[in-house]
């Protein structure tokens, strides 16, 4: 016969002795977890059916390691006043209260528990099929009932902490204050464009002013005026002219990248051209003056280089149609075509109020 064949083995009662081991060191430590003032409130014209579920559950907690006290619930006992009884025990870990009496009817047990770090309010049912026994189980449900909140407790209080959620790294432009801010509401601009019309004449330098105002987010409305700048001649062998290019737009953009210091932007915009011209003509033909507005629509793309939180430098090029094209001719015979259509770019500098 082998060894041990007819009694525990080794193996088992090293098992049976960790499990045992274990068993009491969850227990002392659900004791300690839960150790703490639970309230049981008590009228002070409670019946004795009352008074002895009441004791058995202090019986009960006494003996689960809680410190237990009873308090004077008051003189009324509808379920308002004994809610506002149970919230007016701030300092405890539990607050108890029987609503009813299990001898003569229906009655109820509330437990406000504040072990599991919530408060949450429970309920349990007194039994109505054995009244002899109604203390003993309301005891054993309310001390299983919180022994269960102070492992849980224990439980999460055990658990590593959650990773620290990593925080993206700051754009360096926001760190220096560049980033978009309620300041970024009415912008002013100021700079240089040169238009230059395919089939027209040479490329003109023109002072361009902007007023912008930011609608929401990233869309802003702009007001672009540009002119009085120098006036391109066009000449042909029956004489020339000097061209005056001035023009209107009302524009919306919408700017991206708006956290970095570089911030792209595109716009549509509509709005009017006046041109201005005068010729010399060669002998025999003279020259006259002539001047016409024309519908002008736009759209263009740019770059916004912020040098301070209020400050940014502004490089756009635009691509502009004239309707109908103004048309410069000599004795009929058309010399040059202006917005058919028109290219232009722009420096301006930016500030905002």
């Amino acid at each position: 016969m082998r060894p041990w064949a007819t009694g525990l083995r080794p193996g088992a009662v090293v098992a049976a002795a960790g499990l045992l081991s274990l068993t009491l060191l969850v227990a002392a430590e659900v004791r300690a977890a839960a150790s703490g003032l639970v309230i049981l409130l008590q009228s002070g014209s409670a019946s004795a059916g009352e008074r002895r579920c009441l004791t058995r559950i202090r019986e009960e907690l006494v003996a689960g390691g809680f410190e237990v006290a009873i308090v004077d619930s008051g003189p009324k006992v509808d379920p308002s006043s004994i809610a506002d009884a149970i919230e007016r025990q701030p300092g405890s870990v539990a607050t108890i209260a029987l609503l009813g009496d299990p001898e003569l009817g229906p009655s109820e047990l509330w437990i406000l528990d504040r072990l599991a770090g919530q408060a949450e309010v429970r309920r349990i049912a007194a039994p109505s099929n054995d009244p002899a026994h109604v203390p003993e189980v309301l005891a054993i449900r309310t001390i299983e009932l919180l022994r269960a909140s102070a492992l849980k407790l224990l439980v999460e209080s055990n658990q590593p902490p959650a990773p620290a959620a990593v925080s993206p790294v700051p754009d360096p432009s926001l760190a220096r204050g560049l980033g978009p801010d309620r300041r970024e509401t009415v912008g002013l601009e100021a700079g240089l464009a040169v238009l230059q019309s395919l089939h027209g004449p040479g490329p003109a330098a023109v002072p361009v002013g902007r007023l912008r105002v930011t609608l929401g987010g990233p869309v802003f409305s702009r007001l672009t005026l540009a002119g009085l700048g120098t006036r391109p001649r066009v000449t042909t062998p029956l004489g020339a002219a000097d061209i005056d290019q001035n023009l209107g737009l009302f524009e919306i953009g919408v700017v991206f990248r708006r956290q970095r210091r570089v911030r792209p932007v595109i716009t549509v915009g509509a709005g009017a051209l006046y041109v201005r011209s005068d010729g010399d003509g060669v002998f025999p033909y003279q020259g006259n003056q002539d001047r016409g507005w024309a519908a002008l629509f736009d759209c263009g793309l740019g770059l916004v280089a912020l040098a301070s939180a209020r400050f940014a430098l502004v490089f756009e090029i635009h691509a502009a149609l004239a309707a109908p094209h103004p048309v410069v001719r000599f004795a009929g015979a058309d010399a040059a075509t202006i917005g058919k259509p028109a290219l232009l770019g722009s420096w301006t500098f930016l500030t905002w109020l």
